[in-house]
């Protein structure tokens, strides 16, 4: 019987969940897994993964959860995929500072108050959260409880699609010994950790055949528009003739939605961008949103592919080749 046939169940807390990237992952990663509920402030974002999971988000603060009102959701699965602002390189980088981080350092206490922290933890983020204070403070308060971590700086191009958007993940579980006070005799995990820069590290996968070099053309990604207008570029060049004669236009919401690994032409279907996995719902937009609305929801999001690899692979540990 292959592994993940009898994987154990999955009930899995989403937060900061935006459009549902992590619960996409989750269902190509994992057979025997549900999101029971999710957490987003964002109105749109609310109203998309309300249509395609029938699940309306809490608009709850995510600083106002208590021990309590985690622990009787009965969770075994954290999902995180807080704001990117505290941390890009492009921005004030105020780190643990930044009001838009108090979300994270939230859960961070929580997890050191429940009375049976949750098996498995995912985070996703932008390069730089790996020197941030703010991912010193979430590995210590997971290494003190005993969590496996493990680090990853990769890109979609690294699992077979043609996007090159390097991002940050980490993956976290409780061990069978995981034990506070054992941990207390260990090096501190932060002093020696390893950032990986492969989905497949060979530390962790010493036979593993890696995928093949060549990537699908960025034609297979794009719609046979009838009329490409609204997408069309604009410029202030003097002289943009030049450029105008190529025809450039941004991606569609479709577009980007395939180069992010979101299952937005298989709806209903279980299909999974060639592959056959386990995605139970598919992505689509609700109607009322705008293209700038889609467009903004899509660029705020992540590659669900991507994700879905690492948490099967290295957070449930089903490894399929």
């Amino acid at each position: 019987m292959a592994a993940e046939e009898h994987a154990a169940a999955i009930r899995a807390i989403e937060f900061f969940s935006g459009i549902g990237g992590l619960h996409y992952a989750l269902e190509f990663a994992h057979p025997n897994a549900e999101v029971i509920t999710a957490y987003d402030i964002n109105s749109h974002a609310n109203a998309c993964y309300a249509h395609n999971f029938k699940i309306k988000p809490c608009q709850t603060g995510i600083q106002s959860l208590t021990v309590k009102s985690i622990e009787k959701l009965d969770a075994n699965c954290w999902l995180l995929s807080p704001p990117c602002q505290p941390y890009t390189q492009g921005g004030k980088s105020l780190d643990d500072k930044d009001p838009r981080a108090e979300g994270l350092l939230h859960l961070i206490k929580l997890l050191g108050e429940l009375k049976q922290p949750p098996a498995y933890v995912f985070l996703e983020n932008v390069p730089n959260f790996e020197v941030s204070q703010s991912r010193a403070l979430l590995v210590n308060q997971l290494d003190r409880l005993g969590y496996e971590i493990n680090e990853f700086l990769v890109t979609p191009l690294q699992v077979g699609i043609s996007n090159d958007r390097r991002r940050y993940y980490l993956t976290a579980h409780l061990t069978s010994s995981s034990d506070p006070k054992t941990a207390k005799s260990r090096s501190p995990y932060i002093d020696q950790a390893v950032i990986h820069t492969t989905p497949w590290p060979e530390a962790l996968f010493p036979k593993r055949e890696r995928p093949p070099s060549e990537l699908p053309s960025l034609a297979s990604y794009l719609e046979d528009l009838a009329d490409d207008a609204p997408y069309r570029k604009q410029y202030d060049f003097n002289d943009p003739t030049s450029l105008l004669d190529l025809g450039l236009r941004f991606f569609t919401p479709t577009e980007v939605a395939r180069l992010h690994g979101f299952p937005i032409d298989a709806i209903g279907k279980g299909e999974y961008l060639g592959d056959v996995g386990h995605t139970k719902h598919g992505f689509e937009f609700p109607e009322g949103l705008t293209l700038g609305q889609r467009w903004k929801l899509l660029g705020n999001s992540l590659n669900v592919r991507v994700v879905g690899v690492l948490m099967r692979d290295i957070l449930f540990g089903l490894k399929r080749i």
